[in-house]
């Protein structure tokens, strides 16, 4: 106890002294030749964080204790029976907590483990584990030079296959020019010995061959020419087959595909435009008959050529997508790879580190949440005292808050304090406190310990308050009934922290902040807060670190 005193006012004073350095540079700042803003500074240090609830109660004389568990659950074992004298702390009594003692297990190996992460962080990485980095670094290279021969050996492939395709439509398209043209020759042969004159079916047949001469030979007004003028015609969809002959751009080819298809199409409506008149021989009938056939499959063989090239681009296109995307990934792998060597080359990063010793801290936290579950499946004796009651057996089951101890005190008083509704939560049964009597000052110091609370409130003028019973560990003849008693009960405390003032946290709707200075700059950074102390400071978990200088107040 004396050594918590100590502590507390240790903080205090480095507290205190923090602050007056803060104040006197401030003021040297705002009073000296560079005119600055006016505020106070504490210095961020490493220390301890002490919470207490402070109280004023009376002494009474000791009563009988009653001791329950906070928890419910089943006894498993019982080690104090009626009249037997037990110690303060000694365990009276257990409840069943396999299943948490496993989870202690586990949260300790987590611990561990996490440990052991810290430190081969902070050795850095073994001579083994570069040299395992360096060869999936070269093994990433020559998958690259792979991914990027494969690469161009798919757009080349693509380039080739889609040239193939080009040039066998071409060769088909030349084929069913000629076969077009010989359609319109056999047609015009059938024109001029039947439908010269200018009935409407000679007039029809005119008409539709002029527009396939047109699309198909590129001469106007062409309904009536016979086939000697016919048979020199190179220009239309034939002549664009020549000029894409001479010339393989692809867009020449298409073209030229296109409009043998629509010259074929042409060829065909005048064929189609031949009545069934008793005029025709059987001979002409069948050769009109032969050339639609004829055209209809150059019709259709010159669409297939058509559809192979689009498939052909599709297919191009999905093979290159997934050359590009293994290549692409082949660089990520090797970024990734080389990011790897140099880290493991350079060592951890100090973020590293500091982030790893947050997860310890974490994990520490979980053991001791852990630990404090099983506390409570243990009760212990609040003071020194004797058995005088026991209601339990092993096997039972208890309720939360069920008295089944009872014990006498060895000490002849005990303090009743009425703990305010905004502290009892941090007050709990076998917490250790500090007791000055007003009749010897506050420099002797006596020691108890919290022994009871009751569960219903009590109103002191408006104010609900808890009756609150502590018990003094040893006998003393220097303590008599009726004595003001001046109570600080340990809630808890905390060292080996960041601590700054309480009154330089800064609370906003998106969390916590301090201000700290930087040179002449004011900077606000957002930080975790952890346990409050009594003496008006507070636990900093994130956000700064020891030594910076942590604005308390700034001037208007």
């Amino acid at each position: 106890m004396v050594k918590h005193l100590i502590m507390k006012k240790l903080i205090i004073i480095v507290s205190v002294l923090a602050i007056i350095g803060g104040v006197i540079l401030g003021g040297y700042g705002y009073f000296g030749g560079k005119k600055s803003p006016e505020y106070d500074f504490s210095i961020a240090f490493k220390g301890g964080v002490v919470q207490e609830v402070s109280v004023t109660g009376r002494v009474e004389p000791a009563k009988a204790v009653e001791i329950a568990f906070e928890k419910s659950g089943r006894v498993s074992s019982i080690y104090a029976k009626v009249g037997q004298k037990v110690s303060a702390g000694q365990i009276l009594t257990r409840l069943e907590n396999n299943e948490l003692l496993a989870q202690l297990l586990q949260a300790e190996a987590n611990l561990e483990a996490e440990k052991i992460k810290l430190t081969e962080l902070e050795k850095g990485a073994r001579p083994e584990e570069i040299q395992s980095a360096q060869t999936k670094t070269d093994n990433a290279k020559r998958s690259l030079e792979d991914a990027l021969i494969n690469l161009k050996n798919v757009k080349n492939k693509a380039e080739v296959d889609l040239d193939d395709a080009y040039k066998n439509a071409l060769t088909t398209a030349q084929k069913s020019a000629s076969i077009g043209k010989n359609a319109l020759l056999t047609l015009t042969d059938i024109q001029t010995a039947h439908f010269a004159d200018l009935s409407q079916n000679s007039l029809r047949i005119e008409e539709t061959k002029a527009q396939a001469v047109l699309t198909l030979l590129g001469a106007q007004n062409a309904g009536r020419w016979q086939n000697e003028f016919l048979s020199v015609l190179n220009g239309g969809a034939f002549g664009l087959i020549q000029e894409a002959i001479n010339n393989h751009k692809r867009e020449n080819i298409d073209k030229a595909l296109q409009e043998i298809i629509s010259g074929l199409r042409e060829v065909k409506q005048a064929i189609q435009a031949v009545p069934a008149s008793p005029k025709l021989t059987l001979t002409e009938k069948t050769d009109l008959s032969t050339e639609e056939n004829n055209i209809n499959t150059e019709i259709a063989v010159i669409s297939q050529k058509q559809g192979n090239i689009e498939t052909e681009k599709a297919v191009n296109i999905n093979n290159i997508a997934s050359a590009e995307m293994n290549f692409n990934q082949a660089k990520r792998s090797l970024a990734t790879a080389e990011d790897d060597l140099i880290l493991k080359k350079a060592g951890a990063r100090e973020e590293e580190i500091l982030s790893q010793k947050a997860r310890i801290k974490s994990s520490q936290a979980a053991l001791k949440n852990i630990q404090a579950q099983i506390d409570k499946t243990i009760l212990r004796a609040p003071i020194n005292g004797l058995v005088t009651k026991r209601d339990a057996e092993v096997g039972e089951i208890i309720s939360a808050n069920t008295p089944i101890f009872s014990l006498i005190s060895e000490a002849e008083f005990q303090i009743k304090a009425n703990v305010a509704e905004a502290d009892i939560t941090k007050v709990k049964t076998g917490k250790d406190a500090k007791i000055t009597l007003d009749a010897y000052g506050r420099d002797i110091i006596f020691e108890a310990k919290v022994n009871a609370i009751d569960p219903a409130e009590t109103i002191i003028e408006g104010v609900t308050t808890y009756k609150t019973t502590l018990q003094f560990i040893q006998k003393d003849e220097r303590i008599k009934s009726g004595m003001t008693a001046n109570i600080d009960i340990l809630s808890e405390k905390r060292f080996d922290v960041i601590v700054a003032p309480q009154k330089a946290v800064i609370k906003k709707d998106s969390g916590e902040f301090v201000r700290i200075l930087e040179g002449e700059n004011i900077k606000e950074i957002p930080v975790k807060t952890g346990l409050r102390g009594s003496d008006g400071n507070i636990e900093i978990i994130k956000g700064i670190n020891q030594g910076d200088k942590v604005i308390t107040f700034i001037g208007e």
